[in-house]
């Protein structure tokens, strides 16, 4: 039996004991490029959406320039790999950071699940199910730019939340992504568009409306407006200070939009949720098949 068969017989075992139970929404958070601010946006959101009762584990998959745990100002002490290589449980390896956040240092490349013995395969599975019940949302913060890794994340995701800024080649990038992963799938991605760094309210709806008439002319696409955070220096002071803006100036611009953000998703996130919710557990049950397709 290789690994691909034990895999579907396992988590055919859980989806039948586990079918009608809470399931986390997966929400990969991404961005064209780098430097627009999407692992701010990530924490931030995190914690608006803790602030409104929402349990959220943050999970960063940004293998190259893991940030999230430096804006909360916290060393983690294992991450999600050592579930696979040293048998630690997912508790073993969740972190608290700010303001009681979650969060699980990825420390992980899909190739590694391709490569263990079913034994491993299984345990790690196990491990992964507990999320399942445990959080309402899981942010998936991913890498900037265009990779088949991303384009996997985005796939195996509940919703995505592309970050971008008015700066032209953060259009162009964003742009870029959404047709890359529209040429790779025959479904319609669940994209939302956040517009960061906005000068102006005005700006903000001239960068959303260029590229949405983009989409919705060359791609056939219509993406959805999440909600726009204005160019605030309140973010910059809490970057250096290592502490996230929502909890250190609760009462900022981009506070307030972080807000109007949440007020914003909840409602759309739970519509979606009636039609499919692949949960933590189908996200890496569908990474694990896309990886057996490299």
């Amino acid at each position: 039996m290789d690994q691909a068969q034990s895999l579907r017989e396992y988590m055919h075992r859980f989806n039948v004991q586990q079918e009608k139970e809470h399931s986390a929404r997966v929400i990969t958070i991404t961005s064209g490029k780098g430097g627009v601010g999407k692992s701010n946006f990530t924490l931030n959101f995190a914690l608006g959406l803790n602030a409104v009762g929402k349990r959220v584990v943050v999970l960063d998959l940004d293998l190259s320039t893991a940030n999230i745990n430096i804006l909360m100002g916290i060393t983690p002490r294992n991450s999600l790999a050592d579930v696979l290589h040293r048998q630690k449980s997912i508790w073993d390896v969740l972190e608290k950071g700010t303001a009681g956040i979650d969060y699980i240092s990825g420390g992980l490349e899909i190739q590694d699940l391709m490569e263990l013995d079913p034994h491993t395969l299984s345990y790690f599975w196990s491990q992964i199910q507990e999320l399942q019940t445990y959080a309402d949302f899981i942010l998936l913060d991913t890498g900037a730019g265009i990779s088949k890794e991303l384009v996997d994340f985005i796939l195996a995701s509940d919703e995505t939340i592309l970050v971008t800024t008015p700066e032209p080649t953060a259009i162009a990038d964003s742009y870029a992504v959404l047709k890359t992963v529209i040429q790779f799938t025959k479904q319609t991605p669940n994209f939302r568009l956040v517009v960061n760094r906005a000068q102006s309210y005005r700006e903000a709806v001239d960068t959303s409306r260029a590229i949405k008439n983009a989409t919705s002319s060359f791609l056939k696409f219509k993406l959805v407006t999440l909600g726009f955070l204005m160019e605030d220096a309140h973010v910059r002071q809490s970057v250096r200070a290592q502490s996230p803006f929502f909890m250190t100036y609760p009462n900022c611009e981009a506070s307030k939009n972080i807000k109007q953000i949440v007020n914003s998703f909840l409602p759309q996130s739970e519509e979606s949720s009636k039609e499919q919710t692949k949960g933590i557990r189908g996200f890496f049950e569908k990474m694990f098949s896309l990886g057996k397709t490299m």
